[in-house]
């Protein structure tokens, strides 16, 4: 069955309902519609007509399913996206492995870690939106829980920032000042405030803080998801480090942790790891959510705090410091670490900071 996008209710999952409802709100989303039953038989010829009325494409598909995008448990990443599918040819397909990857490894190893299910998908397909920058709104800062605006943002598509592909430009913003970036910026000074407003007043629609996606094209904010924080911190200030600095990075998921570094490069290193031992590698990907499921901390030599591995470092209550340059090389594998994951620091385990 499919259901407009613009009608979207509970029963077309979460974020189909949620975008929904920001549709009814007046906030520009992309428009589409909803497969409530993505194994049904024909699905491509059922498709033609929807696609067509679309307008032809490209086309992205993604999950809403029960379970998903909730209070507790965002399963951030761990649904299959598929980015400019062409024809109903190719959506169909999509359709369909988005509807079985509930069921992928990454996404058991997520079930199992925070006690959540996500079903059987329902499935979300909209026009693709070709932006000049996209990223990713917090309306409560994710590390420290401070009232802020964060915002991460990258030029053109933002897959590879919530994949933690690339370290992204960051803005905080609050009633009293704004930081972002020193130069030439992927936003201006004015495109970042009307996202904080924005972002302000999707939370005002939902009565809680919000993690949005977003685009910026053709002069207007596209709302491409937007779902609850599923982790509010209190604001406190970070311990004092006490042993010496080896790498630093952005604090992206609070707590500290000790063990021993794994330096992992590939999916074929998987069986290296050992439980309760630092994960150091370069970037994640959904895949690597079973490691992070039995590590300690993180740390990643890209990536950004509102990335799907920052979000479920923090789902997990694990420390990460992401974006530490050359962290794969600088930590030496078998050596104890203390990851600071409020102050974005590693440091050598049982070893002081020289005086």
């Amino acid at each position: 069955m499919i259901i407009a996008l613009s009608e979207a209710s509970v029963r077309c999952g979460p974020k189909a309902a949620n975008l929904g409802r920001l549709l009814r709100a007046g906030f520009a989303v992309p428009d589409g519609f909803v497969i409530t039953d993505p194994g049904a038989p024909g699905l491509a010829r059922e498709l033609a007509p929807a696609l067509l009325a679309l307008g032809g494409g490209p086309f992205a598909v993604r999950s809403s399913a029960p379970g998903e995008d909730g209070q507790a448990a965002s399963f951030a990443g761990q649904l299959h996206t598929t980015l400019h599918a062409a024809d109903p040819v190719q959506v169909a397909t999509a359709v369909r492995r988005c509807a079985v990857s509930a069921d992928s490894p990454h996404a058991a190893a997520y079930a199992a870690r925070t006690g959540h299910v996500a079903s059987m998908p329902r499935v979300i397909v909209q026009i693709m939106v070709d932006p000049e920058a996209a990223g990713v709104a917090f309306t409560r800062h994710p590390v420290t829980g401070a009232d802020q605006v964060v915002i991460e943002a990258t030029a053109g598509l933002g897959d590879r920032l919530v994949d933690g592909a690339v370290t992204p430009q960051r803005w905080i913003l609050d009633r009293r000042e704004t930081t972002g970036p020193q130069g030439d910026g992927v936003l201006t000074p004015k495109q970042a405030h009307d996202l904080a407003g924005l972002a302000q007043r999707v939370e005002d629609l939902f009565g809680g803080p919000q993690d949005i996606e977003w685009a910026l094209a053709d002069g207007s904010i596209w709302v491409l998801q937007a779902r609850p924080i599923t982790t509010t911190p209190r604001s406190a200030p970070p311990a004092a480090p006490s042993g010496r600095l080896l790498v630093s990075g952005t604090a992206a998921s609070p707590g500290t942790a000790t063990g021993p570094v794994r330096v992992i490069t590939s999916p074929d290193d998987f069986d290296r790891f050992t439980p309760g031992a630092v994960l150091v590698c370069r970037t994640t990907s959904p895949a690597w959510t079973p490691l992070l499921a039995r590590a300690a901390a993180v740390v990643t030599e890209t990536g950004g705090m509102l990335a799907h591995a920052a979000i479920v470092a923090r789902e997990f209550s694990i420390p990460a410091v992401l974006a530490a340059p050359n962290a794969t090389t600088l930590l030496t594998p078998g050596q104890a670490v203390t990851v600071d994951g409020a102050r974005g620091t590693v440091t050598a385990a049982h070893e002081k900071e020289p005086r």
